[in-house]
């Protein structure tokens, strides 16, 4: 008789078929075995349903949900609400998970039962699955709580937490089409929700150039610029007073010299490590930061983030 998993793993995939294989066959080669693997193809167009499909036929574990493009945050409420577990894990339809992630975050969270969500540090990937660099999170709890409107406490990818937690704050606002899981965690630390990093790294993160597109990227800081307004607004007036719908239509708005700015910026982002591409970057910040507001902001927020 098959026992119900302790772990749901929930992914969700629009157009992801170039990498998908790999980033499946990463959550089934886990050490740790009692876990369901949620997929959710939200309305892809290309070969993704079909490679979901195969592994779905070959192992028992993965569960299958199609639906039309509705995106990430109502798909991963789509594969909360299907899952079983007890704890759930985060996989991106083009990481990958080394093969102890959830052993090591599930032994954790059972080691320290008072906290609600855990996440890890991460090696950087290329489009070639080469390790280009890596991100080590802050694991101290006051430190991260003293950063956290500078960057988000911990890595969407790397999100395990109890299935309770996902519940208590009814799941990610499916209003925000970016940065939804920053503002889960943003609201359960408001609620006294106890969150933390493990140093380990447990997953490859896969970076590249064209990943990231100019739209989205001014849009996403955006949000997170609201998400972190409507944290300080619960914490010091103890509810949300912002207008949520008007202020994501402000936010969608962007004009085509904005875009052509962040595409500028965005050229040097992918630079390799050298004198001159190090004084082109420089160049190019200073240009950036007359210009457009938004990435203004954003080399200010870093800059308050490293002198903390």
């Amino acid at each position: 008789m098959n026992r119900e998993p302790k772990i749901s793993v929930i992914m969700s995939v629009f157009n992801g078929s170039k990498f998908l294989a790999d980033a499946i066959q990463s959550i089934l080669n886990q050490t740790f075995k009692e876990f369901e693997l949620i997929i959710v193809d939200d309305g892809s167009t290309d070969n993704s349903l079909n490679i979901i499909r195969s592994f779905e036929s070959a192992d028992s574990r993965i569960k299958v949900i199609s639906k039309l493009n509705e995106g990430l945050a109502k798909s991963l409420n789509a594969a909360i609400s299907a899952s079983q577990g007890d704890f759930i894990a985060r996989m991106d339809a083009d990481d990958i998970s080394y093969k102890n992630r959830l052993e090591k975050q599930y032994e954790y969270m059972q080691k320290n039962k008072s906290i609600d969500l855990c996440g890890c540090s991460m090696d950087i990937i290329d489009e070639h699955g080469n390790v280009t660099s890596e991100k080590i999170q802050i694991s101290n709890p006051d430190e991260i709580l003293k950063k956290r409107y500078f960057q988000s406490p911990i890595l969407h990818i790397t999100f395990f937490g109890k299935k309770s937690f996902f519940a208590k704050h009814n799941g990610y606002r499916e209003e925000f089409k970016y940065a939804q899981d920053y503002d889960l965690v943003m609201r359960g630390i408001n609620a006294g929700a106890k969150i933390c990093n493990i140093k380990d790294k447990l997953v490859q993160y896969r970076d590249y150039q064209q990943k990231v597109e100019p739209i989205k990227f001014i849009q996403q800081f955006r949000m997170t610029e609201l998400i972190v307004k409507l944290s300080k607004e619960r914490e010091h007036l103890g509810k949300e007073v912002s207008n949520l719908n008007s202020e994501i239509s402000a936010i969608l708005k962007v004009n085509s010299f904005d875009l052509l700015v962040t595409k500028i910026f965005l050229s040097t982002y992918f630079l390799k490590n050298s004198l001159l591409n190090s004084i082109l970057k420089k160049i190019v910040n200073l240009f950036v930061f007359v210009l457009n507001r938004d990435l203004r902001r954003l080399l200010i927020r870093d800059f308050r983030a490293y002198k903390l």
